[in-house]
């Protein structure tokens, strides 16, 4: 029988892909203050962050036998990571930061089982660039909040967003939020019973 995959995490996008993938799941929000970590380097925050959310939940009662997996996405440009817009204004600066530039999207990944001392953490980075962005499609895109809730103020699955994207270089799924080829070679090389 198939060992059930804890997602540390409450995001949609995660859970969906997945889904997609035909692995079993449970998710649980993960319970680690992400602010306390003020790390430059990209890459080592988005690795940090993931393997501390899955440190979390598998150090709650019930958990530490089971394998948990944390991820953290960064949208990064010219060395600044762009988290979450706080308002229409800072999702306007990114957009147009964004515009007729290649960024990088980098997540950290990681599968931590307590019982069976197993600490795994792994990174992935994407490379996107998008075409130099209208007034017109900027105005369409704050009116309607298509920034909320996003990394770097957009969501790469969201159709609309394919009008813009010129370029993709690496993994589209660490792009939406989780690099499926990453976390497979992951279960792989922990010996992970995935059944389809």
């Amino acid at each position: 029988m198939q060992d059930q995959i804890i997602l540390a995490s409450s995001s949609p996008r995660r859970m969906q892909l997945l889904k997609e993938c035909n692995i079993s799941f449970k998710a649980v929000e993960h319970s680690f203050n992400e602010d306390l970590i003020k790390d430059k380097n990209p890459i080592k925050l988005a690795k940090i962050l993931a393997f501390n959310k899955a440190l979390s939940v598998s150090n709650r009662p019930g958990y530490n036998d089971s394998y948990v997996l944390g991820v953290d996405t960064l949208v990064v440009i010219k060395k600044r990571i762009l988290g979450k817009p706080r308002d229409k204004e800072e999702a306007r600066e990114f957009i147009l930061m964004l515009s007729n530039k290649t960024h990088k999207v980098i997540s950290g990944i990681s599968i931590v089982n307590k019982e069976k001392s197993i600490y795994l953490t792994r990174k992935s980075v994407s490379e996107v660039k998008f075409i130099d962005i209208n007034e017109k499609f900027i105005k369409y895109y704050l009116d309607n909040n298509l920034w909320e809730g996003y990394a770097g103020g957009y969501a790469i699955q969201e159709s609309i967003f394919n009008l813009i994207v010129k370029k993709i270089k690496g993994s589209y799924s660490n792009i939406v939020g989780l690099p499926v080829n990453v976390l497979y070679s992951m279960l792989k090389d922990i010996n992970y019973n995935i059944v389809w």
